[in-house]
């Protein structure tokens, strides 16, 4: 068969047959960008640069957000989701809520590659674990990638758990996009982990900071170092001995320390408090001089003498050659816990000794210092006992 042209009709258009044959009909799934041409309440009409414009129908609207329809003027760009090319009145149907959506997908895409993590809310929980925001998306943390709720325990502790997270945000990684299948698992553990391990690669050893205490235990005390614990041994916790670390720190308080070593696949942080405080006795020199008075609590009595704990935790002797006066057993004279006023015969830093004298405090002096500490005592509204053991020493 052969086709035939006549060349002399200028009817023909060859520019617009060739538009023709390169145009390609918006297929279901693509994304288009438009500008609005006109809003209604049922519907807003769209030039999407197609053969007809696009409707986004009533139903669609009723999926955005007011803050999204608010922003939405004749005029605006707006990127759509082509819902049917052709519906029964012969229309081109988009929607602006899958498009949104669709951008919500290529993110968490995104996010997945990355590894980076993002902050999400909790807005619903099912039996394995809570459901979260997502932009306009509804993600997943499975409760073995939570970290704020227990372990194990019964069934109503774990939804108990679960529930008291609700409007909480947490930070979380992608772990599973399948859009096809409107799938989106997230981890709450595995953001803090990554986030704990970029913390400790910030921290270096030799470097001075600032803690909070966050938990004692009979081996040392715990400090949150922003996001990151790290361990004061009970040996680094002071100068003197430390019996437990609640004798020297309580919960929550700040304290400052050197890092000592950090091993970032462990994640172990060790601590030293001890090294950064004053020598003790540089400040029993600087606080005291041979003869002055000088008042602490009995720690240790002995056969040959008694102990009296000083400032900065220096304990100090007090033999039984320097108690004579009272003609009594070291035993039968004090006890333990004892607040006590004595003499300092001499200060021994290189020896790291500390001479004290109970025979060297004169009546008069002990009197007043008693009256001293039961008027303290009264004023402070001390408890009676105490009041009692203070007139009974006296």
């Amino acid at each position: 068969m052969t086709v035939q042209f006549n060349m002399g009709d200028d009817s023909l258009d060859f520019g617009a047959l060739l538009d023709d044959y390169d145009y390609q009909a918006p297929q279901r799934g693509d994304l288009l960008e438009g500008i609005i041409l006109a809003i209604d309440e049922t519907e807003i009409l769209v030039d999407v640069g197609a053969k007809q414009d696009a409707f986004v129908l009533r139903k669609d609207l009723e999926r955005l957000d007011d803050s999204d329809l608010d922003h939405l003027q004749p005029g605006d760009d707006v990127f759509v989701e082509v819902l049917r090319p052709r519906d029964y009145e012969g229309r081109l149907v988009v929607s602006i809520n899958k498009a949104l959506e669709r951008q919500d997908w290529e993110r968490a895409n995104e996010l997945l590659e990355s590894q980076k993590s993002v902050d999400v809310t909790v807005n619903g929980i099912n039996r394995g674990g809570v459901l979260v925001e997502f932009g306009r998306l509804q993600g997943f943390v499975p409760q073995s990638h939570l970290t704020q709720i227990p372990r194990s325990g019964s069934n109503d502790k774990l939804e108990e758990a679960k529930r008291a997270l609700i409007g909480e945000t947490m930070p979380a990684k992608v772990i599973e996009v399948q859009r096809s299948r409107n799938r989106l698992i997230l981890s709450e553990k595995l953001a803090q982990t990554s986030a704990r391990q970029a913390r400790m690669e910030e921290l270096e050893v030799g470097q001075v900071i600032t803690g909070r205490v966050v938990g004692l235990m009979n081996y040392g005390a715990f400090v949150d170092l922003g996001g990151v614990d790290g361990l004061i041994h009970i040996s680094n916790l002071d100068k003197r001995y430390v019996g437990h670390p609640s004798d020297v720190l309580n919960l929550n308080d700040e304290v400052t320390v050197l890092i000592e070593g950090i091993d970032v696949e462990r994640e172990r942080i060790s601590l030293n408090r001890e090294v950064l405080l004053p020598d003790p006795w540089k400040v029993i020199e600087e606080t005291y001089k041979e003869g002055d008075l000088a008042s602490g609590t009995v720690t240790n009595v002995v056969d040959f003498g008694f102990f009296v704990g000083m400032d900065q935790g220096v304990e100090g002797l007090v033999h039984v050659s320097e108690m004579e006066t009272y003609n009594t057993p070291p035993d039968q004279l004090v006890n333990v816990g004892d607040s006590i006023l004595v003499r300092i015969i001499q200060i021994d830093s290189a020896e790291q000794r500390l001479y004290l004298s109970l025979d060297a405090v004169s009546v008069d002096e002990q009197a007043q210092w008693l009256s001293q500490n039961i008027d303290e005592a009264l004023d402070g509204n001390e408890p009676q006992a105490e009041i009692d053991e203070l007139g009974a020493a006296a």
